[in-house]
């Protein structure tokens, strides 16, 4: 993992606090995670992959939240083995 990053929602925007508590704790009951593919601002070409990890409290008077841990990934091409002729043998 790369870096982490804390997801709530809006504050003062009742709706969206209690949409993302709901989510992040029906996550936690069935003990779920979500990957994700993340663009940070409009426009940007930089996308990265994650992971939306759930946060729940046992207090009842906290909402939940998520954790967003950016994942490393290399992309690599591959060739296949008909460019590798020199390493077989032909009988």
């Amino acid at each position: 993992m790369k870096d982490v990053y804390v997801f709530i929602a809006e504050p003062g925007n009742t709706k969206a606090v209690q949409a993302v508590s709901a989510l992040s704790r029906a996550m936690k009951e069935m003990n779920k995670v979500a990957i994700l593919r993340c663009v940070w601002r409009q426009g940007q070409a930089n996308v990265v992959i994650g992971v939306l990890t759930p946060n729940v409290s046992d207090r009842e008077n906290l909402v939940g939240f998520f954790f967003v841990s950016v994942c490393v990934i290399f992309w690599f091409t591959f060739t296949g083995f008909y460019s590798m002729n020199s390493f077989f043998f032909y009988f």
